[in-house]
This record gives C-alpha cells, sequence and structure tokens, in this order.
C-alpha cells in the first residue's frame, strides 16, 4: 500500500497526463463505433433465427418488408388510388440506398489495401459511373468467390453492407406486382400482375382481386378501403443506417407523390419491421444526444448540493467522463455496436460509475475535518477506501459478467461493456482521485474536530435517529421483516414476461399509429413461416401433402390474431376455381380423383373420364408456371420437395405469439403425417424464444450472480456470515423490486431485464456499511457501536450514492421507448430501496452475523 500511494504522489502529473492521452485514444476510436437497431434481440445463430435465413436460401418471400397502407374511406378502388398504388409500387422497385458515404468508404477501402488486385477491381468498377442496383451483382460476387477473407472482419461485413444497399428490393406485393390467376378464351391459364398499368379501369380491377383469396387481406382489406403495397428488402438487420435509409427512401417516394398528385385523397401509413428497426435507431440516436446531458446534469447537481464544493463536483464528474469514453471506445475496437440498450450505457456508467468517486472524495473530506494536513488525508483516505473500491468493482463486474450467459445479444454485449466500464472506473479512480488531491496545495487546516458520532452531519444524525428503534427491537422487526418479506414473494412470483412490440412507442409515434392501423385492418405486420418437408423431389405436390398443407391453413385461420396466408394448397384451390369457369363447386381442393365428362365431336357420345386429384395438382402448377407465373418461389422450392406457408398476424405482443404456438405446435405434433417434418420460423418463433430466454436467463443468471456475490465478499471479507449479510439486502432488494414490477403490471422485458442484475451487483452501500462495522468491532467496540459509528462516518456518502444512483436515472425518462422510461423508474426506485435495505438489514442481523467477542446491545445507542 505504502508503495502504491508513494508512487502516485511521486508521478502525479505524469499519470493525470497519461490518462487524458489515453481517453483522447478512446476518444478517436468512439468515431467508429457502429449502430445495430435489430429488435430481434437473438444472434442470426440462434436457432429461432437461422430457420428463417435458412428458408431464405431455397424460397423467395421471405424477408422483410416495409408495408404502405393507403385508406379511402369511400373505396380503394378508385383511379386516383389505384394509380397511387400502381406508380409506388415501380418507383419502389428502383430505390438504391447507397450515398456518397459509400463511395468514401469504397475509395478508403482501395486506398487500405493496395496489393489487393480483386479488390483494386471491384473498387473501380462500381466507381465507374453512378451508383445503381446493377452495382450489387459484382459486389456480391466478390463476396461469394471468398476475395473478403483477406480483409478486416468490419471491412468485409460493410461489403455485405454494401450490396444489399445497392439492390434492396428482392420482392414486392400488392395489387401491382402480386401475381393473379385467369382464364383466357382459348382456355389457357394466365398468371399475371391485376393492376398493371396507370388508368386501369376500377370496376375490372375490383372484380378480379375482391373475393380472391390470393390478394383478399393480403394485398386489400375485406371492405374495399385499403390497399397495400408490400416492398421486401434484404438490408441487412443488423445495419441500422441501412434500414434507416429504407425508410427514409420509401417515406421521401410517397411524400413527392403526394405532393405531386394533390388530388389522392388517401391516407397513407408506413409500417413493417424494417420501419420498426428504422425507427429504433432514431430514438437511440434521440437519446445518445439527450440522455447524456441530461445525466450530466443532474449528477452534477447531486454533487454540488451534498460536497459544495468545486472539487468535489469535479473529480467526480471527470472521473465518469473518462470511464464512459473508455468503454465507448473499447466498444468501437472489438465490433460492440450501440443497440437499443447499449444506447442506455452511458447513463449507466456516469450514475454507477461515480459511487467509487463520491465515497473516495468524502472521505477525503471526513479525514480533511479530522487532520492537519492534505497529504495526510490523502493517505489515509486511500488507505480506507482501495479495499471497499476494489470489492465493489470486482462483484459488480462479476454480475454483469454472469449476465452474459443468456443468449440474448444486447444482454451479453451490455453486460461485457458494463464489466469493461466498472473496471477502468475503478482504475481510473485511484490513479486520477489521489493523483489530483496530491497535487493540491497545502492549507492551513482548522481547528480539528470532536470525533462524536453524528456531530459532524446533518445526514448522520438523521440515519442514527431512524436506526435508533431498529437496534432497540431487533426481535419485533424481525418478526414483521419475515411476513412483509414472504408477501412479497408471492407478488413477486406474479409478475409477468412479455414484449409488447409497436406498443413500447408513444401513443402519436408514426411508426405505432401505422403500425396498428395495419394490423387493425389489412394483413398485419407479423410475419411467420411454416416449412413443409416431404422428404424428397416432387413429394410437396403430392396429394396428400398438399391436403395436409390445407388442413394445417385452415386451422391457422381458427385462431385469434391471424389475418392472412398463403400456401401451395391455395394457389391449387385458386386455380382449380378458375379453370372450371369460377363455378364455386370448385371453390376448393380436387378430390383424390376427379370425374369429367367429355364429348366426342364426331359420334356425340358423351364419354366420363376419372383423372387423379394429384395429377391435377401437379397439371395446374405447370399450367401456371407455363402461364407466365413466378410467384410460386413463395411456396415451393426448385425441386418441389418442400413448401412454405406464409401466415400473418395482427399483433406484435410476444405473449399473443405465445398463446398461438402454444396451440400450434401441439397440432402439428398430432397431425403431421408420417415421413413429413416441419419446420416454424417468423416474428412468433423469434419473439416467443426472447420471452424463454429472459425467463430462464434471468433464473439461472440471477442465481449464479448471488452466489458469486456471497462467495466473492466471504473470500474478501474472510467470513461467510459477513458475505451473507452483505448480499441478504441486495436479495430482498430483488424481491421488492419483482414484487413492485408484479403490482403496477410492468412486464418483465429486455429492458427491464437488467434491473435485477444491477441490483446484485451494485453492493457498494453494504460494502462500505460493513468494512466501518468491521473495523469498529476490531477496534474493541461494541456492534451496535460499531454500527452507529459507521452510520456517522459512511452513512453521508451512502446516502449520496443513493441519491446519486436514484436521481441519475431519472434522465432515462426523457427516452421516447416505454422499456427505457420503466427502466429509469424502476432502476432509480430499485436502488434507492438497495441502499436503505442495505443499512436495515446489516443492522438488523448484525448481532448474529458479523464476527464479534464482545458484543453488547446500548440502552441508548444515541449517546455512544
Amino acid at each position: 500500500m505504502n508503495s502504491y500511494i508513494n508512487f502516485v504522489s511521486k508521478y502525479a502529473k505524469s499519470i493525470i497526463l497519461l490518462l487524458v492521452l489515453i481517453t483522447g485514444f478512446f476518444t478517436y476510436q468512439i468515431s467508429y463505433l457502429t449502430e445495430d437497431s435489430n429488435p430481434y434481440l437473438l444472434p442470426e445463430s440462434h436457432p429461432a433465427r437461422s430457420s428463417l435465413l435458412e428458408m431464405r436460401e431455397e424460397f423467395t418471400g421471405t424477408y422483410d418488408s416495409i408495408l404502405i397502407a393507403l385508406y379511402n374511406h369511400d373505396t380503394i378502388f378508385n383511379q386516383e388510388s389505384l394509380n397511387a398504388i400502381f406508380s409506388l409500387t415501380q418507383s419502389a422497385r428502383k430505390i438504391m440506398l447507397a450515398d456518397q458515404s459509400d463511395i468514401d468508404r469504397l475509395a478508403l477501402l482501395k486506398k487500405q489495401y493496395p496489393q489487393h488486385a480483386e479488390l483494386a477491381a471491384l473498387v473501380a468498377g462500381v466507381l465507374a459511373g453512378e451508383l445503381g442496383q446493377d452495382d450489387a451483382a459484382p459486389v456480391r460476387q466478390f463476396v461469394a468467390d471468398g476475395h473478403g477473407q483477406s480483409l478486416s472482419a468490419a471491412d468485409a461485413k460493410y461489403l455485405r453492407v454494401l450490396a444489399e444497399r445497392l439492390d434492396p428490393v428482392r420482392e414486392m406485393a400488392g395489387m401491382a406486382a402480386t401475381e393473379n390467376v385467369f382464364l383466357e378464351p382459348d382456355g389457357t391459364l394466365r398468371a399475371s400482375i391485376t393492376l398493371n398499368h396507370n388508368d386501369s379501369n376500377s370496376a375490372d380491377i375490383q372484380k378480379a382481386i375482391m373475393k380472391n383469396e390470393l390478394m383478399e387481406m393480403g394485398v386489400v382489406d375485406k371492405l374495399g378501403h385499403v390497399g397495400l403495397v408490400v416492398i421486401e428488402v434484404s438490408v441487412l438487420q443488423d445495419d441500422a443506417e441501412g434500414q434507416l435509409r429504407a425508410y427514409d427512401a420509401i417515406r421521401l417516394l410517397v411524400d413527392e407523390y403526394q405532393a405531386a398528385n394533390p388530388q389522392l385523397k388517401d391516407e397513407v401509413y408506413i409500417g413493417g419491421v424494417p420501419v420498426f428497426f428504422a425507427e429504433q435507431k432514431k430514438i437511440m440516436d434521440r437519446d445518445l444526444g439527450t440522455l447524456l446531458p441530461a445525466v450530466m446534469v443532474l449528477i452534477a447537481l447531486i454533487l454540488i448540493a451534498f460536497f459544495r464544493s468545486g472539487l468535489g463536483v469535479a473529480i467526480p464528474l471527470v472521473n465518469v467522463v473518462m470511464c464512459t469514453i473508455w468503454t465507448m471506445g473499447a466498444m468501437a475496437m472489438v465490433g460492440i455496436p450501440v443497440d437499443l440498450i447499449t444506447s442506455v450505457l452511458p447513463v449507466f456508467l456516469i450514475t454507477i460509475c461515480s459511487s467509487d468517486a463520491i465515497h473516495v472524495m468524502a472521505e477525503y473530506y471526513h479525514q480533511r475535518r479530522q487532520e492537519q494536513s492534505n497529504k495526510q488525508a490523502v493517505v489515509v483516505t486511500i488507505r480506507l477506501m482501495t479495499a471497499p473500491v476494489v470489492l465493489t468493482t470486482i462483484t459488480t463486474c462479476l454480475t454483469f459478467i454472469i449476465s452474459t450467459t443468456t443468449s440474448i445479444s444486447n444482454l451479453q454485449n451490455f453486460g461485457l461493456s458494463m464489466s469493461f466500464g466498472m473496471f477502468v472506473a475503478m482504475v481510473i479512480s485511484l490513479l486520477l482521485i489521489p493523483a489530483w488531491l496530491s497535487l493540491l496545495k497545502p492549507k492551513n487546516q482548522a481547528k480539528k474536530q470532536d470525533n462524536k458520532p453524528g456531530d459532524s452531519y446533518l445526514i448522520s444524525r438523521c440515519l442514527i435517529s431512524i436506526f435508533k428503534p431498529v437496534i432497540a427491537y431487533r426481535a419485533r422487526f424481525m418478526v414483521l421483516t419475515s411476513v412483509v418479506l414472504a408477501g412479497l414473494v408471492a407478488m413477486a412470483l406474479q409478475v409477468s414476461v412479455d414484449d409488447m412490440g409497436s406498443g413500447y412507442f408513444a401513443p402519436d409515434n408514426e411508426f405505432r399509429i401505422a403500425d396498428d392501423f395495419i394490423n387493425g385492418n389489412v394483413a398485419g405486420t407479423s410475419p411467420g413461416w411454416i416449412e413443409i418437408d416431404a422428404g424428397e423431389p416432387g413429394a410437396a405436390l403430392d396429394y396428400d401433402t398438399i391436403m395436409f398443407v390445407d388442413k394445417l391453413e385452415k386451422f391457422i385461420h381458427q385462431q385469434a390474431n391471424i389475418t392472412f396466408s398463403y400456401s401451395a394448397a391455395r394457389y391449387v384451390r385458386r386455380m382449380n376455381l378458375v379453370l372450371n369457369d369460377m363455378a364455386p363447386e370448385y371453390d376448393r381442393l380436387p378430390y383424390r380423383e376427379e370425374t369429367f365428362t367429355d364429348t366426342d365431336e364426331e359420334t356425340g357420345l358423351v364419354e366420363e373420364v376419372a383423372i387423379s386429384g394429384q395429377d391435377i395438382i401437379r397439371q395446374s402448377i405447370l399450367m401456371y408456371e407455363n402461364g407466365g407465373g413466378s410467384d410460386l418461389t413463395n411456396v415451393l422450392n426448385e425441386d418441389f420437395s418442400k413448401t412454405v406457408m406464409l401466415y400473418t398476424m395482427n399483433t406484435t405482443v410476444a405473449s399473443e405469439f405465445q398463446a398461438f404456438l402454444d396451440v400450434l405446435i401441439p397440432w402439428l405434433e398430432d397431425n403431421t403425417p408420417a415421413g413429413i417434418s416441419y419446420k416454424l420460423a417468423g416474428a412468433p418463433i423469434i419473439w416467443t424464444a426472447v420471452l424463454d430466454e429472459l425467463i430462464s436467463g434471468q433464473v439461472l443468471s440471477i442465481g449464479l450472480a448471488f452466489l458469486t456475490v456471497v462467495l466473492t465478499m466471504s473470500l474478501w471479507l474472510k467470513s461467510w456470515k459477513m458475505g451473507l449479510v452483505g448480499t441478504l439486502p441486495l436479495a430482498a432488494t430483488v424481491v421488492i423490486y419483482y414484487a413492485t414490477m408484479a403490482f403496477f403490471g410492468i412486464e418483465l422485458n429486455i429492458g427491464t431485464a437488467i434491473i435485477s442484475f444491477l441490483i446484485l451487483g451494485i453492493v457498494d452501500y453494504s460494502v462500505h456499511y460493513l468494512l466501518r462495522t468491521k473495523h469498529g468491532v476490531e477496534q474493541g467496540l461494541s456492534i451496535d457501536d460499531a454500527l452507529l459509528q459507521a452510520l456517522s462516518q459512511s452513512g453521508r456518502s451512502i446516502i449520496a450514492n443513493v441519491f446519486v444512483f436514484s436521481i441519475g436515472f431519472i434522465a432515462l425518462l426523457f427516452s421516447e421507448f416505454k422499456p427505457i422510461v420503466d427502466l429509469g423508474t424502476l432502476v432509480g426506485l430499485s436502488l434507492f430501496i438497495s441502499g436503505i435495505m442495505s443499512i436495515y438489514v446489516i443492522t438488523l442481523l448484525a448481532p448474529w452475523l458479523i464476527p464479534s467477542d464482545n458484543v453488547v446491545t446500548v440502552k441508548d445507542p444515541l449517546t455512544v
């Protein structure tokens, strides 16, 4: 310890300069931070997401879609509305999302890899003219050929991003994009787009679309008031900038069309998963810009109120700003993106990492009141505070590292980043603060104050008064506490786990309004897919397979929240109807054997002809393809061994997805024919997997975190009893936290899930109170005397931290995203409760759990 103190004192200026230089280095790295607004939370390797990625290799129509909904209160089948749908469809096909920043990035790549001939050729070709959709093919080929392997991971990833920005539109759907089935006068089947030019006959379009199961609720609502344009985009889900550009591009198309055609009176709504991505990026950008200064102001005000000293404000603020910069810079270096959760990381770091500095500065000012010189105050402060600062940092880091055991990538990134931030905050605190303080010019010290508990600070006197009854009547408080905690445990078990999707946005948010409208009127914004693998080429068109798909589709439509679907069975049924002159009795799948009458033109004899249903199915598919159709790739793979069914749900609530899957999966298990397997993918699968990860992750991680904190504190304090008493307040706070959520109906979601780790990790209150109490016991004081002395000496800094933690997180209330607002409310409340519970539980249990050979209960603690 002496060597450390002497080193810091001797090289104070050099240490501060080094910290400033390191801070400058990490500040530069921050410019390379990336963003990921992907709301799916799970990595692509997770089965819930990888299943859909696998389907994309064999089927079209499996990418996320931007939805443009036009609403006309009379009918969508009018000239202006139909022209708008046609024009917007044509314009959307041509969007290209690369811009000047991508040109600059390509030029930079060429300079960075001067020996890479293939890259040089690619860049030269792409930049030879204006960027366009055609440039996507050579970029994709470059990546497919493996030329990107010699690039850095970030640069190779960028080329994948660029390819999708150049040519983002994979498929289109709508009256001007989805193929319909028609019967020509000569009996030929034709598959073509219904709305294929401007100024089409609205009555003909209406007749071809309405009551057509391939179209109704998919591209138009049942009442004919809403028309939907679906733009399927392949922008990578973790390309937040690309998602935002896609939304902005579609928004611009709509705005320009409306401006050029003022006669169009339709209401227009834009929704879909990419818009969800884009809106979350906007929120992340706004939060980074508003929450950081807000929390800085709040923390500064609290520090001013407690220390009333410029130094007491400046040192903690410089400390947390440095640790925040180091953490964000390190995130950029290792490729951790800013996502919805890590976007609030600066608020957490600035609030929580100020704890060490506050305790050190509080102790320093306390010692200045007792000692004669600045140097001696610094020495005593460092001797007393190094151990608790290191212990609290270790336990907090360990709990956040344990939080990474979940499969939710956002929580993993948050846990790792918080652990790093807490660690560097400790390093900075133990270097910056003593170095800074040692450089202060010596001043004459005021007369030494009497060291009587409670005489120095009003807060200390208040704490002693408040906890006097606890010391005097421990048995009664123990019984009362046990009863209350038992009730809170029962309430905590009632907490719900859910994710409300678009419901987390403000009611007046443009995306939420659009999402609610689309879900309430037409197809819905949450797609799911069911892949049926028949096992061998051609088997997906077997009669029994198609009948099973049809049975499955009918079952799905009996469930709540299902609005639309399409499948191979639906195509076959529609073709059967069309080929039989729209006779209502043929609005079905072919029978296993169909009987037709055929009249011989020469003899006039009528002959019955039997054709198997399977042959009709296969012939229908062949006729569709020969008739110019290509949409069957949405439901059949290349060798017809697999078929996939799309369904859409008009909800974004995870519990409603779970309710649907709870009936779908048992039905599939009971009804799937032998030799056939199935695979599920899409929004319902992803979000229910997130719920499962939240539940299992919370149970496992909280248990591991609790044991880790107990073990760490026990080893450090060399007493399992002290380790336990230091951790019990945190466990009690977790119970109160979940009970509060259950009482107010706040669900456990991605935002509120991190609070339990935070509560278990913030052991500052317990450690400082325990060590002060232990120190008093070692000096020969009774347990109660030692507790009162600890309240006198550490109570003020503990309460300061309580207020910093509680008020600092108020900054999160300025967010526009409800989980972040809930997080701000609950974390502030929880850490406030944690501080109070730490003092209360330790005071209550100290005689039994803190080692002491001389336990004396004083009659009047205030006289100690």
